[in-house]
């Protein structure tokens, strides 16, 4: 049922009105999946659970008490909105705002008991003085950028910046981070930037620093050592691989999380074949861009999506599925009769990346979660 039973449970008493478009978050398996990760990272590694955007649109609130149950450390959120939703859950446990925070945001921190990210001397001092005029002392994290270019403390200038920040009172510096660019498709850049950090984290780390610059995808060929000690994750944790060719993390045994499904509205007989108009367009996070190669499973035969995708409908060929009828089932991500389209071939056949497909779900589609 929605928000909370065994899914499909006589939907149709227990919900006000039938299923047309939803999508089925399994929790069960997304604890089991961070289970896995943390059981195989080194001892004393420390599992930064990045759940920005809705838990990546696998409903934070209630995704946040499985990932707790599962060994999550830390928590690593985009603004102070998700951070406060957060802490109306999770009481002690670290919440690391990886985005820059906004001046008149920075009151808030302290509301939250938020960790910052900061990324240049001057956001380090202003919150370094808010904090000695409340009389506290904040947990910072400098975020370096060793070549993503973005927010962060540009690693030509660490050997200045960052003995400043470290310098400063009112500010504890408990961690320093940063992203990679391109895990998934420059090994060599990535290495590049697992150098400048180590050569940067030689200098300037502290004992009892948490060093964290590896994400899903570096995870499949660069070893969590010295001098990192924590890691953070995101894609593996749903049970999604950040590969095309699908490997890499066969020892883990990670399952996906989240499925994607509608139903079959019409069937009619067009050119020669046999076309069903599904319940779910643009309204409901379907693109128009679907490649050549692009499929559906019905009655567990992938069909192919047609040109037709309008804002509340989508149409495809069910002439390979044989008695195919309103009412059934359609599976754009997920499992079927011993069939199953991921959601990484779902996102190339949209032209998306993975994290563009998860949250452009829209929450006109329903939430079902199976426990």
């Amino acid at each position: 049922m929605r928000y909370g039973c065994t899914l499909f449970q006589k939907y149709k008493d227990v919900n006000k009105h039938p299923l047309r478009s939803w999508i089925e978050v399994d929790f069960a398996r997304l604890e089991g999946n961070v289970r896995k990760i943390k059981a195989s990272l080194p001892e004393g590694v420390k599992y930064v659970c990045v759940v920005k955007a809705d838990a990546y649109g696998h409903c934070m609130p209630q995704a946040l008490l499985r990932f707790l149950r599962g060994g999550a450390d830390i928590f690593a959120v985009a603004n102070l909105y998700e951070a406060s939703r957060v802490r109306e859950i999770v009481s002690d446990k670290p919440v690391l705002v990886l985005s820059p925070i906004l001046k008149e945001e920075r009151p808030l921190v302290f509301d939250f008991g938020a960790t910052p990210a900061v990324s240049s001397y001057g956001e380090a001092k202003a919150f370094s003085d808010l904090a000695k005029a409340k009389g506290r002392v904040l947990n910072v994290h400098i975020k370096l950028d060793t070549g993503m270019g973005r927010a962060g403390v540009w690693h030509e200038s660490a050997d200045e910046v960052l003995p400043q920040i470290l310098s400063l009172d009112g500010i504890r510096v408990s961690g320093i981070f940063s992203h990679l660019s391109s895990a998934d498709e420059d090994r060599d850049y990535t290495f590049g930037q697992f150098d400048i950090f180590r050569k940067a984290a030689a200098k300037h780390a502290r004992e009892g620093m948490l060093l964290h610059l590896h994400n899903s995808a570096a995870m499949r060929y660069v070893p969590v050592e010295p001098p990192f000690n924590a890691v953070r994750m995101g894609l593996l944790q749903y049970g999604i691989n950040p590969y095309d060719d699908g490997g890499g993390y066969e020892n883990l045994g990670l399952l996906p999380v989240l499925a994607f499904k509608s139903r079959i509205l019409a069937v009619s007989k067009k050119n020669g074949r046999t076309a069903a108009s599904v319940s779910a367009g643009y309204a409901d996070g379907i693109p128009s861009g679907f490649t050549d190669s692009a499929r559906v499973l019905v009655r567990g035969v992938r069909c192919p999506i047609l040109d037709g995708v309008s804002l509340d409908e989508t149409v495809i060929d069910v002439s390979m599925a044989s008695g195919a009828q309103v009412g059934d089932e359609v599976t754009f991500i997920g499992e079927q009769d011993g069939a199953e389209i991921s959601l990484g071939d779902y996102s190339r056949w949209t032209r998306r990346i993975p994290w563009e497909t998860m949250v452009a779900i829209p929450r006109r589609v329903d939430r079902i979660f199976k426990y």
